[in-house]
């Protein structure tokens, strides 16, 4: 039999703890009861002042680790996939550093019937769009995400980047060019919403989360908690280099399936 725990410091999660119920089920807030996904990460999201809103979503193991030789498909499960896949139909751009990008394998978003009804349900675009975060610009142009040209990516580089490199990536990329040596990520997310993004979701890696979180872009957080331990190196879900200081998040719901938890903050 399957078992579902109420953890300490939440306040009337259910009555019906230990039973066998199959699927994803909602913890917090009350009641307890199994999750319509598309209705629960559905949400008014506005534009954060003058740029997108922007979400962070990760994985993460009970200490720390966000991926296993280099990916995070390990760490996963079914209802993660699930939820996953949800959180995909939120935001108008997907934002990736370029490590990330070229050890995960990115493909462009998916432009099936079922995810663009989703999509525009949730208030998003048809299709989204990829954004890779890149200084170097040395990443490999034949993976999957550079090679549907009706499907060109962003790539967020800086003013100074090399000539050459920029005349290839233009090649198969949009480009988004703000910051001297390095990306200046609001300004990016700037850009972002004169292009007519009112949401952008964060994949990571830490890196860029934590260089998000240095300069207070992050207004809602998804994490994926896995009932694992150990597996690999340690970084949490953010790596910032300078803290911008504690940050106050309000708990919008928890959601559980197969021992995963699923957790979602907000700026307060």
């Amino acid at each position: 039999m399957e078992t579902f725990i109420c953890f300490p410091g939440l306040r009337a999660l259910c009555a019906q703890c230990h039973v066998n119920i199959g699927g994803v089920q909602k913890l917090f807030p009350p009641p307890f009861e199994e999750a319509d996904l598309d209705e629960i990460y559905r949400s008014e999201r506005q534009r954060s002042g003058n740029r997108p809103w922007l979400m962070v979503n990760m994985i993460s193991t009970i200490d720390g680790v966000t991926e296993i030789d280099g990916v995070s498909g390990p760490l996963g499960s079914a209802g993660d996939k699930d939820v996953f896949g949800v959180i995909r139909t939120l935001p108008d751009i997907i934002l990736v550093g370029s490590k990330t990008a070229t050890a995960e394998g990115y493909n462009p978003p998916s432009t099936s019937v079922s995810t663009k009804a989703r999509r525009l349900t949730s208030g998003a675009w048809p299709v989204a769009r990829i954004a890779v975060v890149s200084a170097r610009l040395d990443f490999d142009l034949t993976l999957p995400m550079f090679t549907r040209q009706a499907q060109r990516p962003l790539v967020l580089t800086t003013i100074n980047a090399d000539p050459d490199k920029l005349e290839r990536v233009n090649q198969c990329a949009d480009l988004v060019q703000c910051g001297v040596d390095t990306v200046d990520l609001g300004e990016a997310l700037i850009q972002m919403g004169d292009l007519g993004a009112t949401t952008v979701l964060s994949e990571g890696g830490p890196t860029l989360n934590g260089l998000l979180l240095e300069a207070e872009l992050v207004d809602e957080v998804f994490i994926s908690l896995a009932p694992l331990m150990g597996g690999g190196i340690a970084t949490g879900i953010a790596k910032a280099v300078e803290s911008p200081g504690v940050q106050e998040l309000k708990l919008r719901h928890i959601l559980t399936e197969d021992e995963y938890l699923f957790l979602r903050y907000t700026r307060t």
